[in-house]
C-alpha cells in the first residue's frame, strides 16, 4: 500500500483566498449570523488559529469580501450610467443581476452589525459610481432629494435579488417594468417643489 502524497502547504495568498471563498459560500448558504470561525475551520479542514492568522473575525471576512466587490463593481456598472443618453435602468438592472454572489452575500444576514456593513457597502458604491451627474437626472433634483439615488439603488438591487430567487418571474417583463417605473419616478421627483 502506497503512502498518500504529502499535502502541499498553501501559500499565504492562496490560503487567504480559500478562506474568503469558503466563507462567502457559507454566509450565502447558512446566513452570516449562522457562521462562526469554528464552522469555517471545519469546512476548510483546518484549525481556527489558522483562520485567525488571516482574519480576526467573521465580520472582517465579510468586510474583505465586500471590499473586493466594491473594487470591481463600479467599473462594470459605470458604463451603463455615464453615457450621453439618459440612464437605462433596464441595462443597469441587468448588469446588477449578473452579480449573483454579491446579491446573495448582501442578503445573507439580518443582524445590526451585518445591516450596518451592508449600508456602508451601498453608500460606498453610490459614492464610487458618482451618481450626481447622471444624464437625465439633474443635480438640483439630487440636491433637493438626496434619498433618490439610494432609493433607486435599493430598488434595483432588491429586484435583482428577488429575481434570483423567483424563477416564475419573466425577466423581460420585470426589466421593462423596472425601467418604466424608475424613469417615471425620477421624472416625478424632478417635478416636486
Amino acid at each position: 500500500m502506497s503512502a498518500a502524497p504529502p499535502r502541499r502547504r498553501l501559500q499565504a495568498q492562496d490560503r487567504r483566498d480559500q478562506i474568503l471563498r469558503t466563507a462567502r459560500d457559507l454566509f450565502i448558504e447558512r446566513g452570516f449570523e449562522g457562521v462562526g470561525m469554528a464552522d469555517l475551520a471545519d469546512a476548510l479542514g483546518t484549525s481556527r488559529p489558522t483562520i485567525y492568522t488571516y482574519f480576526p473575525s467573521t465580520i472582517a471576512i465579510l468586510e474583505e469580501l465586500l471590499r473586493q466587490r466594491l473594487d470591481a463593481l463600479p467599473e462594470r456598472l459605470a458604463r451603463h450610467l455615464h453615457t450621453e443618453e439618459p440612464v437605462s435602468f433596464a441595462a443597469l438592472f441587468e448588469a446588477i443581476l449578473q452579480e449573483e454572489d454579491l446579491l446573495r452575500l448582501l442578503n445573507s444576514g439580518g443582524g445590526p452589525l451585518f445591516r450596518s456593513r451592508r449600508q456602508e457597502f451601498l453608500g460606498a458604491l453610490e459614492a464610487r459610481l458618482d451618481l450626481r451627474h447622471l444624464p437625465g437626472i439633474k443635480g438640483e433634483t439630487l440636491r433637493r432629494h438626496p434619498l433618490l439615488l439610494p432609493l433607486l439603488l435599493d430598488l434595483l438591487t432588491n429586484a435583482a435579488y428577488n429575481k434570483l430567487n423567483r424563477h416564475d418571474v419573466d425577466l423581460a417583463e420585470l426589466t421593462a417594468l423596472l425601467d418604466v417605473f424608475a424613469q417615471s419616478g425620477v421624472r416625478a421627483v424632478a417635478e416636486l417643489p
